[in-house]
């Protein structure tokens, strides 16, 4: 089969590894496909441009469908765009599964290698969008030994949390209620499942009284597999100078021009934080 990363999560690489890192421990064989020569189409499907759109998609559609009788989506937008908007059931032979319900199918296959408690009271940041995924996701770390899930009871609205960009005071509410629901529920871990959520409360980890992660990182841990989250670790920082500093073998490594590597920290790191940070503006 082949796991389809999408572009976005490649932000928080840790995620997409930890997905392969189970995969490789449960035996799957699997080829990674995704980033911007594999693109869904959104970005021209956003400004309007359809007909480009549905080039990108339908390109993707058949280098998917030619690698691999079945694909596994990580991103929601992936999934949606792909399934729903450019190819309708019964439009193409495109087989995509949600890799969060692959995973709670596989349950029985993955229950053994769960093999370390981990002694954590979770509380999960969910998004019904992609049907069965938040349950799945809620299947999944019920099975991990020692884990104490609570159900924080908050609001569950679309897919992802970037795509509620055009209500910004209603994202705000949503996240501070979520935030003060998880403080009030005495849990240690806030746990989410997407990427863009992951960047986007990663950060309150510094102000609140519990950490934040993404939900692979708990199946990890029960599993021996741990990756680090360098995104969350540098965002905490909140300074584009620390950060450029922290960075700065990688940036020499990968010949990356500094005033370009400032330009991106601000804009997709440290601006991309829709509820601001305690004595944050």
């Amino acid at each position: 089969m082949v796991f389809y990363t999408g572009c976005n999560v490649l932000k928080t690489p840790h995620i997409a590894l930890l997905a392969l890192d189970i995969m490789d421990a449960m035996g799957i064989r699997y080829r990674v496909m995704g980033g911007p020569s594999a693109c869904c189409g959104v970005l021209q499907f956003g400004p309007g441009d359809l007909a480009t759109s549905g080039r990108v998609a339908w390109r993707t559609i058949d280098r998917l469908t030619a690698a691999a009788p079945r694909a596994l989506s990580w991103c929601p937008t992936c999934q949606v765009q792909l399934t729903e908007i450019a190819a309708p059931a019964g439009q193409s032979s495109l087989d995509m599964t949600p890799f969060v319900r692959f995973l709670a199918e596989r349950l029985d296959t993955l229950r053994p290698l769960l093999t370390n408690r981990v002694e954590k009271r979770v509380g999960l940041h969910e998004h019904p969008g992609n049907r069965g995924v938040p349950e799945a996701a809620r299947s999944i770390l019920s099975a991990i030994p020692g884990l104490d899930f609570v159900d924080l009871q908050q609001p569950q609205v679309g897919y992802m949390c970037n795509k509620l960009a055009p209500l910004p005071g209603f994202k705000q509410d949503l996240h501070r209620n979520q935030l003060q629901a998880a403080a009030d529920a005495n849990v240690g871990t806030l746990a989410g499942i997407y990427h863009a959520c992951h960047r986007e409360l990663c950060s309150h980890e510094r102000d609140w009284p519990f950490e934040v992660v993404n939900f692979l990182e708990l199946v990890g841990e029960s599993m021996g597999l741990r990756r680090p989250d360098v995104f969350k670790r540098l965002k905490i920082m909140q300074d584009a100078d620390a950060i450029l500093r922290d960075s700065a073998g990688r940036i020499a490594l990968n010949g990356l021009n500094l005033d370009e590597a400032r330009d991106v920290i601000l804009r997709d790191m440290l601006q991309e934080q829709p509820l601001a940070l305690a004595g944050n503006s």
